[in-house]
Formats: structure tokens, C-alpha cells, sequence
């Protein structure tokens, strides 16, 4: 149900064309790749071209490693150390998790910095596109403008309103949803299985990015809205972590009958 990686892709090590990979230690995008913190201006390693913005952190750009390995589950580990990319040092763990019909991730992140600093997890799921339907109840959309970023957040309607079961395939997308209710369901005609996506609390946001004419799509549980750093007024914020503290989160994706 979650898109299959392509050879070429698995070769290539190209991250967009796998199956899902983590957001952390903050999800999409940082408007042109800099925010104030603690009076000072933060100015990050811009990974995205030709976009001027940083986005989905480190995580998916480094190598975990496996820290734990069982027959039904793996934990891999990341440890950051401060670069131009992020500032602060913290360790991330995936934990994930097999089971008949259902596939966890349990995720957490580790403030090594001396002080408080934004610390989130979430993760970027492709799905297979032809066909879709997708459904979940949110109660707004902050649309975004022709830079990608944030403008404004609304009441879901039309074709942004995923409420009863809509189809992707002819959408375009690239929007975040905030209370989405921590469930939503992928159907496809062809399946007699359905997709549960459920959340923890943690991830009260959900990024989807559904292109026309693509082959799969996406619908990312996250902490915080994008470019959360730049738009600190607002709600869901991205979250603050003590020293020593922890961001943990989970998702599960699970196979129901239609």
C-alpha cells in the first residue's frame, strides 16, 4: 500500500523516490532556509533547489544506523551533531514495527543542545496514486503561495476538503491541515483492503501533496505547520525540547477490509 521504491531509484539513492522517509528535527519547509531564535538570526544550508528554502530537516538526508534488530522489528539511529544544516545536536530514533495487517513507527528525538531548542519528528509517506480515494476530517488548511510557503489558513472546502472520500488522481496540492482528528483512509478500487493512518497526539498536522499526473501521492503526519519557525504567532507551533528531553510520536498503518 505505501509505494514501491523502483530499482533505479534504490540505486540512485534518490530519497523522493522511496516508500516514506523521516522528517526530523522539523517537517517541510523553512522559509529561505532562516528564522530568528534567541535574538539571533539562524541561517540554514538551503537543500531544496532552485527553491531559497530548507526543508524536511537532516533525517532524510543522513545515514541511521541499526541499533536494534528483532524478527518483527528494527531500531534505527541517528545522531546529529551541530553543521549548517541545524544548529543543535540531538539523536533520533525509528523504531519500527511489523505486525498481520499493521505497520508502526514509533519515533523519538533527543535535545543534546545545553539549552531548549526546536526539536519535532514526523514522517513523509508516498502512497500509490492511480485510482485513490483519500479521506480525513481537519478543521482548517493553510493554503500556500507560488513560493510554497504558508499564507493563510481556511476552512476546508472544495477541492481541499477531504471530509467524505475524494479522489487525488486530477489534484494539485501541496497543503497543510491542521486538527485532522489523528485518523484518515486510503481506498483503492482495486484493493480489497483499505488504508487506517492514525497518529499520535504529537502530530496534530498532516501535510498533503498530491501532484496531477504523478504517480503516487502524499499524506505526511507532522507536529507543526510549515515553516512553523517563521510563523511562531500561530498554532500548531513546532515543539521546544529541555535538555535531555524527548519529542516522541508514533503512526501506525494498518490494513482493514473494504
Amino acid at each position: 500500500m505505501l509505494r514501491t521504491a523502483s530499482a533505479a531509484s534504490i540505486a540512485a539513492r534518490d530519497l523522493y523516490g522511496m516508500a516514506s522517509f523521516p522528517l526530523v528535527p522539523y517537517s517541510n519547509r523553512i522559509g529561505e532556509a532562516s528564522f530568528e531564535w534567541d535574538g539571533k538570526r539562524i541561517e540554514l544550508a538551503r537543500n531544496f533547489a532552485p527553491e531559497p528554502h530548507a526543508i524536511h530537516g537532516v533525517g532524510f538526508e543522513r545515514s541511521w544506523h541499526s541499533s536494534e534488530r528483532k524478527r518483527d522489528s528494527v531500531r534505527l539511529t541517528l545522531v546529529h551533531q551541530p553543521d549548517d544544516s541545524w544548529p543543535w545536536a540531538f539523536e533520533a530514533q525509528q523504531c519500527i514495527t511489523i505486525a498481520e495487517h499493521l505497520l508502526t513507527l514509533d519515533l523519538s528525538a533527543v535535545n543534546l543542545a545545553p539549552h531548549p531548542v526546536p526539536l519535532a519528528f514526523g514522517h513523509h509517506p508516498y502512497f500509490p496514486q492511480a485510482g485513490a480515494l483519500l479521506s480525513f476530517a481537519a478543521r482548517a488548511v493553510w493554503l500556500v503561495g507560488s513560493d510554497g510557503l504558508p499564507t493563510e489558513p481556511v476552512t476546508p472546502s472544495g477541492q481541499f476538503d477531504f471530509s467524505q472520500s475524494m479522489p487525488v488522481e486530477h489534484a494539485e496540492i501541496d497543503h497543510c491541515y491542521t486538527g485532522w482528528g489523528g485518523s484518515s483512509y486510503i481506498t483503492w478500487p482495486d484493493k480489497p483492503w483499505a488504508l487506517q493512518i492514525s497518529g499520535s497526539r504529537s502530530l496534530p498536522c498532516a501535510v498533503v501533496c498530491i501532484r496531477n499526473g504523478a504517480d503516487a501521492f502524499c499524506f505526511e503526519p507532522v507536529p507543526h505547520i510549515n515553516n512553523a519557525l517563521n510563523l511562531r504567532d500561530h498554532e500548531p507551533a513546532i515543539p521546544i525540547v529541555a535538555p535531555g528531553e524527548s519529542f516522541k510520536a508514533s503512526i501506525r498503518f494498518r490494513a482493514v477490509p473494504r
